[in-house]
């Protein structure tokens, strides 16, 4: 394994993927490709779904440079699709929980800062040491802190955000409905993590689930927010690939309640769990065009590739999703 590597020009680009035996129906528009997008990105990320295998040197076999290209825009497109369904989720969850925590704890004008007090939270079991001090640490919970000589050492929340955002500094006291679009995913993941049973319960049921679907709902959100954070760098999707965590039962509830593989996750998990939020029938149907325009192309190998690293080699499976 290379400690580093020298720079190359789109030229010397072209020149070592030529002597790796790779075709090309038109290098001129291959220059122009690799000039808009990261040799890494439109190469590296498929290269292995590609490689002749059981050679000791990277290379070709009936491989066009154009097979990366229909892959990495694939991949784009899904992107797009991908956090149009997450911006939803998301959208609506930041609605829920402003909603009935205000109804819940914040109904009068003196009551409308009850958000950032923690008392009107639930904390974790002190024997979640991770997750205690998560929450000893929130945002919404940070207080001005001073120095000794009376300077402030770190700004409250809220004081933090009037500051940063003209639409929160009009207020004196923002209602919840306002700073809770400012709250990054992560954030948002946590703030319903940490919310009593009485709030989460009526968030649970904006989604059609009961407060018994709480540890499912909250693993699902976690995997979400891998997939935003995956989009959002602009990394491979057909790549994706989560993990069981500890902390987090290894997903064992949403993978019940959503039927997702028995180990490692991959992107057809997470369009289960999005089926449980709504509709993915346009994402079904750009990954079955997908496959049917590299079928036309006598590409359906390089297709079957694809979406078997994606989580099931068959089209049949996606299509039933």
């Amino acid at each position: 394994m290379p400690v580093t590597k020298n720079f190359k020009t789109i030229d010397e680009q072209i020149a070592i993927l030529d002597s790796r035996h790779l075709k090309f129906k038109s290098k001129k528009k291959a220059a122009e490709l690799l000039g808009r997008y990261n040799y890494f990105d439109l190469i590296n990320g498929f290269e292995s779904m590609l490689l002749k295998q059981n050679v000791s040197n990277k290379e070709y076999e009936n491989v066009y440079f154009e097979d990366f290209r229909d892959l990495f825009f694939f991949d784009m497109k899904l992107k797009k699709y991908t956090l149009s369904k997450i911006f939803d989720i998301e959208s609506r969850l930041r609605t829920s929980i402003a909603y009935n925590f205000a109804e819940t704890y914040c109904q009068t004008s003196a009551d409308t800062m009850n958000y950032l007090n923690p008392t009107y939270y639930q904390a974790p079991p002190a024997s979640d040491t991770n997750l205690t001090n998560t929450f000893n640490n929130f945002d919404l919970f940070r207080t001005t802190q001073y120095w000794p000589n009376g300077h402030i050492k770190t700004r409250a929340f809220i004081d933090d955000l009037k500051r940063e955002k003209d639409y929160v500094g009009q207020y004196t006291n923002p209602p919840f409905w306002v700073t809770i679009k400012a709250l990054p995913l992560g954030s948002l993941y946590y703030t319903f993590v940490f919310l009593d049973n009485t709030v989460k319960e009526k968030v649970l049921k904006d989604f059609g689930m009961e407060l018994g679907d709480s540890v499912a709902f909250e693993q699902a959100l976690f995997i979400i927010k891998e997939m935003r954070n995956q989009c959002a760098h602009l990394e491979l999707i057909t790549r994706f690939k989560i993990k069981g965590k500890q902390s987090l039962n290894y997903f064992n509830d949403i993978k019940s309640k959503a039927s997702l593989a028995r180990r490692d996750l991959f992107y057809i998990d997470v369009l289960k769990i999005f089926k449980l939020f709504g509709d993915i029938n346009d994402i079904k149907r750009e990954i079955v065009l997908f496959y049917f325009r590299m079928t036309f192309k006598g590409r359906n190998k390089i297709a079957e590739k694809a979406i078997s690293k994606m989580g099931r080699k068959k089209l049949s499976v996606w299509m039933k999703l």
